[in-house]
């Protein structure tokens, strides 16, 4: 099996991915198991590859030691399932993109119904947070080490009934660049390499990247036109007040009696923030309890805290005005929070000007590896 692109986003909350076009997404669950807990966990087989993705049990070899993981909408239920979510992860240390990794290919691998054991991956791409990368001298030196985790010969075995099987994956090339920042090539052009009508907004004005996520948010200042970043002050992040940890104590102070955890209450506000009403229905009784105005009044107050943190982060110089362009997962959810705080603060006219919220805002950073995946691509074929 021949896989040409392979594009991933390994997000706090959710695993994205593009293979060759083909998009799927796994919570970013991943629970280590005994082997004597993997070789009992099912009792039945599945029937078809698509039931895979919801019962990925797979086994690696990892430093010599053959260790068992529960992957994916399987591992959410386990105790420390979502142990990850409400504390900054560390991609390029952790197991856990590694293993969501492998987990997806094997999974891609069962819904082609791939006649081969064997995975060739011809490029892959992937990112790491401006937060993680503040950290090293050289940005290159830590997307490098984490591309390198990729690159090369790997093996995982399918553990699922029904689904058992060893693959051998080989990437031939992996790269590595930097989140946030690389969303602005989806922005600049589409995935035929056409140049995208939405750049036009930034073409006169500097634009702050505002990338809001679960954990952190990432912060990219562009030049006008779209520009690559100056240097790396030209990049920041905020870990005050991450969204998990606010929805958490929303939960406990507010909702405490409606989600049993802060998975469930984020899980609710993505699935019902484009409704009229975010009503939350008792299974037992058929009782609906309008969330809404609560809700609602909450995200509010988050995007006040949020737009404050950005501006605080690069202020604008007197002489200038700059653009900000919101993404991200969060961005999602703060969509008409951020119009109604900004038109507040601004008028109506600035807000819609310079306040801009993507659509598809938590897709921004893996369309953007698309596009430059596509470019590589295009650019080999050229030279043949």
């Amino acid at each position: 099996m021949k896989i040409s692109r392979m594009n991933i986003d390994f997000g706090n909350s959710m695993y994205m991915n593009l293979m060759d076009g083909y998009f799927f997404e796994l919570p970013t669950n991943v629970v280590e198991v005994s082997k004597e807990t993997a070789e009992g966990k099912f009792t039945t087989s599945i029937e078809e590859p698509e039931e895979l993705k919801g019962r990925l049990l797979i086994s690696t070899t990892i430093d010599g030691e053959e260790r068992f993981f529960l992957v994916g909408a399987i591992a959410e239920n386990e105790v420390l399932g979502n142990k990850h979510i409400k504390r900054i992860h560390n991609k390029v240390t952790s197991n856990i993109p590694y293993i969501t990794f492998l987990a997806a290919v094997a999974y891609y691998h069962g819904i082609k119904k791939a006649e081969t054991d064997s995975v060739d991956i011809n490029y892959l791409s992937t990112m790491l947070p401006i937060w993680l990368l503040k950290q090293t001298t050289k940005f290159s030196d830590m997307q490098q080490t984490f591309a390198n985790r990729f690159k090369g010969k790997h093996e995982v075995t399918i553990l699922t009934p029904g689904m058992e099987k060893t693959l051998a994956i080989n990437v031939v090339e992996a790269v590595c660049r930097i989140e946030s920042e690389v969303a602005r090539w989806s922005i600049k052009k589409n995935f035929d390499l056409e140049d995208n009508e939405l750049a036009d907004l930034f073409k006169d004005n500097d634009t702050i990247l505002c990338d809001l996520g679960g954990g952190t948010d990432d912060f990219a200042l562009l030049p006008a036109g779209l520009k690559a970043p100056v240097n790396r002050d030209s990049f920041d992040y905020n870990a005050d007040m991450p969204f998990l940890d606010f929805l958490e104590k929303f939960r406990k102070e507010k909702l405490a009696e409606q989600f049993r955890n802060v998975r469930d209450l984020e899980q609710f506000i993505y699935k019902n923030i484009d409704k009229s009403k975010m009503e939350r229905k008792d299974g037992n009784t058929g009782k609906k309890t309008d969330l809404t105005d609560l809700i609602k009044k909450a995200l509010k107050e988050y995007a006040e805290i949020k737009i404050t943190q950005i501006e605080d982060t690069f202020p604008a110089p007197k002489d200038k005005v700059y653009k900000y362009f919101y993404f991200g997962g969060v961005a999602t959810v703060l969509r008409e929070a951020i119009m109604v705080v900004t038109e507040e603060k601004y008028g109506q006219e600035i807000s819609e000007s310079n306040h801009i919220v993507a659509d598809d805002a938590r897709m921004l950073n893996l369309y953007g590896l698309e596009v430059l995946s596509r470019a590589e691509e295009a650019k080999k074929q050229s030279e043949v």
